[in-house]
């Protein structure tokens, strides 16, 4: 049996530690930016458990989602492409600062890419 991606990553506290970087680089991020800086705190810790639940649950961690669906938490934000890539090259910085192997980087990617028609509405 092939060790999963949740254990690729570090488990829950390399998916703690690589959701906190994404976050900080979404907040400082020119495009990005002002969506995520619009929010307060309390939204932004909420928004970031919720990215690290996801994200543990989707790569095999013994995790149960309980938010919203990809397509229902993005409707009506009006998410652009240049947002989404903005957002993913920040995943990438951080996969890359973490020194994550390029196959992990790649099933990251992999998802994130698999979810652009649900969170990009403009």
């Amino acid at each position: 049996m092939s060790e999963t991606l949740y254990n690729r990553l570090g488990g829950q506290a390399g998916i703690d530690k690589l959701v906190n970087r994404i976050v900080d680089l979404h907040l400082q991020n020119d495009v990005a930016g002002p969506r995520y800086q619009a929010l307060s705190e309390e939204a932004t810790d909420r928004a970031r458990e919720k990215v690290k639940e996801f994200l543990a649950a989707g790569t095999g961690g013994p995790v149960e989602y309980t938010g919203r669906s990809m397509l229902e938490a993005h409707t009506g934000m009006n998410v652009s492409s240049a947002e989404f890539v903005a957002v993913v090259d920040d995943i990438v910085q951080a996969m890359n600062e973490m020194d994550y192997p390029r196959p992990v980087c790649d099933e990251i990617l992999g998802i994130a890419f698999s979810l652009k028609d649900e969170i990009v509405h403009k």
